[in-house]
């Protein structure tokens, strides 16, 4: 697909054209078809200036087909089907992937649901950052300018009873995917990852609906992010192991409307395979608390603030391994599990506006280390052509020292562009 072809869609033989003026309805014996399937989705033509996996690459032209069918299997019964095909790299032609995100059976029985297959499973209610969001993964590579773009499904059964203001879920996680990190290119140096075939499982009760909407839950798994641990050494350099250890989670939200201000709390209490914190190659234990909230100023100017604290138990400083190679890597292993402190603290914002009519959408979202004073910063402008078309212009930017969480994600810092057609 490349964009000169863009507004020529095929949806399993059904051909959409979409003609120069940008037609606002399809054509006339499509539509009985489409709406039957529920079938919705985009094209999307973007440019970034870097990429987002540490490769050193610049100037991504990107390509991709998103698409979704929500189909009625009845009065209690759906289907959910949601993938992308896309090309990160056009011009050079080496950047095609395709990924089917969600794919589930819904069906309701009483006050119970049940949902079986592929399923996006998100969980906690502070804005971005959760500490009890454990059982989906992401893939923080994709060039994609929303971060839920880049969440994806895992294989699951969940089961619902609900019972007035009240819910309660079991998961069961019959397979294992994490999330996708980038990581550095360095000449010498590799990465092997090994994805253990381990299940998991969780549950959740929760309220909603009155003056406090909250919930509690508990999650036995395998964690999302890997830990660093040296594989082997050859004539070739250092091959480093990403291994995936068993985590059980237990965790608390809550969310309140107070006068104007909305205010939430996620807290989670994550216990890993080294509870002694002997071992510089495993997570130690951690406590990770957000909270915050927000308020609407004027019509849509709107100011979120949230505080966090991350708290590792069992602390080891991964500067005081003595051997200096194994020290190296124990370092960078803290790192990338924002375990280098005993004690970091920080905030996170996200401040957003509309003018125009609401068809101009600005935001400045990011988060601060007050610890090791690193920070992420992302800018975006969206503007709605009409209620197909839209453009977004946006950055990603990561500083601070080579030994910070995003600090060493200097070189993924990227501005991009995105022309979207949604159907």
């Amino acid at each position: 697909m490349s964009f000169h072809r863009l507004p020529m869609l095929v949806l399993g033989g059904i051909l959409l054209h979409c003609p120069a003026g940008w037609a606002d309805e399809p054509l006339p014996d499509q539509h009985g078809v489409i709406q039957t399937l529920g079938i919705s989705g985009s094209v999307r033509g973007g440019y970034w200036s870097s990429s987002m996996n540490l490769d050193g690459k610049s100037d991504q032209f990107s390509e991709a087909l998103w698409i979704k069918s929500e189909p009625r299997l009845g009065k209690n019964a759906s289907l959910l089907l949601e993938g992308w095909l896309m090309n990160e790299d056009a011009t050079r032609g080496d950047g095609r992937r395709g990924k089917l995100r969600e794919g589930y059976l819904n069906m309701g029985a009483g006050n119970a649901d049940f949902r079986i297959g592929k399923q996006i499973i998100v969980w906690g209610r502070a804005d971005k950052f959760n500490p009890t969001d454990n059982l989906s993964p992401r893939d923080y590579t994709l060039l994609a300018p929303e971060d839920d773009d880049q969440r994806s499904g895992v294989y699951a059964a969940k089961a619902t009873y609900n019972l007035k203001d009240w819910s309660l879920s079991g998961f069961w996680l019959p397979e294992f995917r994490p999330n996708v990190l980038p990581l550095p290119h360095t000449p010498g140096l590799s990465f092997r990852e090994r994805i253990p075939h381990g299940q998991g499982g969780g549950i959740k009760v929760e309220q909603s609906g009155k003056a406090v909407d909250w919930s509690a839950s508990y999650y036995d798994g395998l964690d999302l992010n890997p830990d660093l641990s040296i594989g082997s050494f050859s004539s070739s350099g250092l091959n480093l192991r990403l291994d995936h250890h068993r985590v059980r989670v237990i965790g608390v939200d809550a969310a309140t409307v107070v006068w104007r201000y909305g205010l939430r709390a996620e807290a989670a209490y994550t216990r890993t395979e080294d509870s002694d914190g002997r071992d510089p190659f495993v997570k130690n234990p951690f406590f990770y608390l957000v909270a915050g909230g927000d308020r609407t100023f004027f019509e849509y100017l709107n100011i979120n603030l949230q505080y966090y604290v991350r708290y590792v138990s069992r602390y080891q400083n991964p500067a005081s391994v003595a051997n200096p190679a194994l020290r190296t890597v124990a370092i960078q292993g803290a790192v990338i599990s924002n375990q280098f402190d005993r004690f970091q603290h920080g905030m996170t914002f996200r401040i957003s506006d509309k003018w125009l009519h609401e068809t101009l959408e600005g935001e400045v979202a990011g988060i601060a280390s007050f610890t090791r004073r690193d920070f992420a910063l992302k800018p975006k402008l969206v503007y709605s052509f009409n209620d197909h078309w839209k453009s977004t212009f946006g950055a990603n930017l990561f500083r601070g020292e080579d030994n910070t969480f995003y600090g060493r994600l200097r070189d993924d810092s990227t501005v991009f562009m995105e022309i979207r057609y949604s159907f």
